[in-house]
C-alpha cells in the first residue's frame, strides 16, 4: 500500500492539527527541531529511503502549508512502529517519554548562529510578515465556513435525511464486512497550502473498489458522514480523510484490509452511473427534493460564489506566505553546515535501524 497524507490543516478553525492521533502510534519518535530550510524534510527523506531499502512500510505525512515537504513519517518495522516528526511551531510536539519513547533531533546545532544574529531584524521582519499573511488567510477560511454553515441551513429543509440513512446502512451492510471494532485514523487527502488547493491520490491508489461520492452543496459529505456512522458496528481498519477546510465532516474513507474506498468527487468530472471497472458514483441529488431546492437556489448560488471568493482571498494570502517562507528558508540554509549534517544523519540512521 501506498501511505501519502496530510496529518492537519489550514481550516475554518484555524491550524487543525491530528498529530497526536497519528504520531502517538509510534514506539519510538524521534522529534525534530530546527528552523525554515534547515533540512527537517530532507532528513525524513533519507530515514525513508533506508526504511524502504529495509523492506519497512512507510506512512509519509506532507506539510499542509508545503505540500513538497515532509512533516512527518510513520515505518513499520520488526520492532514495532518508528517514528518522525517535526515538532515546531505551529506542531509543536515535546517529548512526553524522554528517552524511553521521544528523542529530541536539534538541527540547531548546525547553523551558525551569529550569521543568524546579524540579520535577526530581516528574521523578524519575514516571520512577521508571514505570520500577518496566515492571520489574512484564516479570517477568509473563517468566512468560507460561516458561509458553509448559511448553506447547511438552507439545504438541510430540502434533504430527505431518512432516505439518505437508509442508503447509507444499505451500502454498509453489502460490503458484507464482519461485525466487531470499528477502528479509524486520521488520513487526510486534502489541504489548502502555499501552493494553492491540493489533493492527494492515495485513496484511489489503495482502493480495488471506490465509491465516488457527487458534491452538492454538501449533501455527499452529509452522505458520507451517514455511511461512517453505519460503519461503525463493523470490524475494519479506517483512514478517515477529514475536510480540510471544515473538519466536522469527511471527503474521503479508506477501509485499508478490504481495499475499499470512499471519495467525494465532482459530478461533471464523474458522470452518472459506473465509472470504471472498479469505481461507482452515488449522486446526492437523490437525497434532495427538486421543488425545495428551487425556492432556494438564488441564495444558494450567491452564497456558493461569496464561498469562492473568500477561498481565492485565503489562497492569494497563502501565497505571500510563501514568499516570506522561502525567503527565510533562504537565510537559515545559507547559515548552515549541511556536511556536517550530512554526517550526523548517517549516524542516526544506523542508531534509528540497529
Amino acid at each position: 500500500m501506498q501511505h501519502h497524507y496530510f496529518a492537519a490543516s489550514n481550516s475554518s478553525e484555524g491550524f487543525k492539527s491530528y498529530y497526536h492521533e497519528v504520531f502517538d502510534r509510534a514506539e519510538r519518535l524521534y522529534v525534530i527541531k530546527g528552523g525554515p530550510g534547515t533540512g527537517k524534510s530532507s532528513l525524513m527523506k533519507r530515514v525513508t529511503a533506508e526504511g524502504e531499502r529495509e523492506g519497512f512500510e512507510v506512512e509519509y505525512y506532507y506539510c499542509s502549508s508545503d505540500p513538497s515537504s515532509l512533516d512527518g513519517i510513520l515505518m513499520s518495522t520488526n520492532d514495532g512502529i518508528i517514528g518522525m516528526v517535526d515538532g515546531t511551531a505551529p506542531h509543536v510536539w515535546e517529548p512526553t517519554y524522554s528517552g524511553a519513547k521521544d528523542e529530541i533531533v536539534n538541527l540547531g546545532e548546525f547553523w551558525d548562529s551569529r550569521a543568524l544574529r546579524e540579520q535577526k531584524n530581516e528574521i523578524f521582519s519575514l516571520s512577521n510578515k508571514k505570520s500577518a499573511a496566515f492571520k489574512r488567510a484564516y479570517a477568509y477560511l473563517r468566512s468560507c465556513g460561516n458561509l458553509r454553515a448559511v448553506t447547511d441551513s438552507l439545504v438541510r429543509k430540502a434533504t430527505d435525511f431518512d432516505k439518505l440513512q437508509s442508503a447509507a446502512e444499505r451500502l454498509a451492510r453489502s460490503l458484507n464486512l464482519e461485525d466487531g471494532v470499528f477502528q479509524k485514523t486520521p488520513a487526510l487527502i486534502s489541504a489548502v497550502s502555499m501552493k494553492g488547493k491540493v489533493r492527494l491520490d492515495t485513496i484511489e491508489k489503495n482502493a480495488v473498489k471506490t465509491w465516488r461520492i457527487g458534491e452538492f452543496y454538501g449533501v455527499g459529505q452529509w452522505f458520507l458522514d451517514a455511511l461512517i456512522g453505519s460503519l461503525h458496528k463493523y470490524k475494519c481498519n479506517a483512514r478517515i480523510s477529514y475536510d480540510c477546510i471544515e473538519p466536522r465532516y469527511c471527503d474521503g474513507v479508506l477501509l485499508e484490509q478490504e481495499q475499499i474506498g470512499f471519495i467525494l468527487g465532482k459530478e461533471n468530472e464523474i458522470g452518472d452511473g459506473r465509472c470504471g471497472n472498479d469505481e461507482r458514483f452515488i449522486n446526492p441529488k437523490r437525497f434532495v427534493r427538486t421543488d425545495r431546492m428551487r425556492e432556494i437556489r438564488g441564495e444558494l448560488r450567491y452564497a456558493s460564489r461569496l464561498y469562492s471568493d473568500c477561498l481565492d482571498g485565503a489562497l492569494h494570502a497563502l501565497g505571500e506566505a510563501k514568499v516570506y517562507h522561502f525567503l527565510l528558508e533562504d537565510i537559515y540554509g545559507h547559515t548552515m553546515d549541511f556536511a556536517a549534517l550530512t554526517d550526523y544523519s548517517r549516524h542516526l540512521i544506523k542508531k534509528i535501524f540497529q
